[in-house]
């Protein structure tokens, strides 16, 4: 009995199957028969083509009518690539500011104001020399002190934050005074709010 309830079954599908089939040979649209003879133009009846007037006054398009709106944060990382702002470098063992630190952290300040939408995290860095713990402290006294001089300059205390990466992240890879004098720096960077 189990046999032929499977035979019964195997016939019904294919049945099924082949009733498809058909239908869907049925459905297919017929088949246009080819063109075999150019058109004949010569009759006379070509429709007459309508006439269209002329439009004058075009106005050139105005290329500066509008400024492409850049996200803050694109914008922010465009001009930290761009290094907009400068960075600032200290010597040994010191956060003291130097003179030139100075100049540069005027210029700093005057591009911050240019950028009130911006936050700025100043990123204080050390030399290799020294201790871990002494050169986190010692980076972040050196982003503080380029942070109270650009309040000095006007730039709110609220926009700025500090960090120290201490000898974390070296500018120059190198392992001599030059090299040295390079990591010993603090950096400027944009923040997008």
């Amino acid at each position: 009995m189990g046999h032929g309830v499977s035979r019964c079954l195997m016939l019904l599908v294919l049945a099924l199957s082949l009733a498809s089939a058909l239908a869907a040979c049925k459905s297919a649209p017929p088949a246009e028969a080819p063109v075999t003879s150019a058109p004949d133009f010569t009759s006379g009846k070509t429709p007459k083509a309508e006439k269209v007037e002329e439009t004058t006054g075009f106005k050139p398009a105005d290329t500066q009518a509008e400024p492409v709106n850049e996200s803050a944060s694109s914008l922010a990382e465009k001009l930290n690539t761009q290094g907009v702002l400068k960075r600032i470098n200290f010597d040994f063992d010191k956060y003291d500011l130097r003179p030139d630190a100075i100049r540069t952290l005027g210029d700093n300040a005057a591009t911050v104001k240019q950028y009130p939408q911006f936050k700025l995290r100043i990123e204080g860095h050390c030399d290799e020399r020294g201790t871990v713990e002494y050169n986190l402290a010692l980076g972040e006294k050196r982003a503080r002190a380029a942070g109270d001089y650009l309040v000095s300059l006007g730039t709110p205390a609220r926009s700025l934050s500090i960090v120290s990466f201490g000898k974390e992240r070296p500018l120059d890879p190198g392992h001599n005074e030059s090299a040295w004098a390079k990591d010993r720096r603090d950096e400027f960077i944009f923040l997008a709010e």
